[in-house]
């Protein structure tokens, strides 16, 4: 007589918990996607140069340029003496 003895394996259905690398990889693709976006829009503004080769100043004019409120709530640039105006270099 034979006597067969089972092995005390404990079988679960359980499948692994996967929702905390989906909710961090959610989070870095948000924070990947938003940092694309604001070099995006901001592009521009990273490598403003004016003319002369130097940095506008903290409203966006260039040297010899004026700092105008043009109505409206826009503000523009204009050169010394000229109504040839334009928007700020942000």
């Amino acid at each position: 007589m034979k006597i067969f003895k089972r092995k005390n394996i404990a079988k679960t259905n359980r499948k692994p918990r996967m929702w905390p690398a989906v909710v961090v990889a959610f989070f870095v693709g948000c924070m990947i996607g938003y940092s694309a976006h604001y070099l995006i829009v901001n592009w521009h503004g990273f490598f403003a140069v004016c003319e002369d080769g130097n940095r506008p100043d903290k409203n966006g004019c260039c040297a010899g340029e004026v700092y105008t409120d043009a109505g409206d709530g826009w503000m523009v640039c204009c050169p010394n003496g000229s109504d040839n105006c334009f928007p700020p270099l942000k």
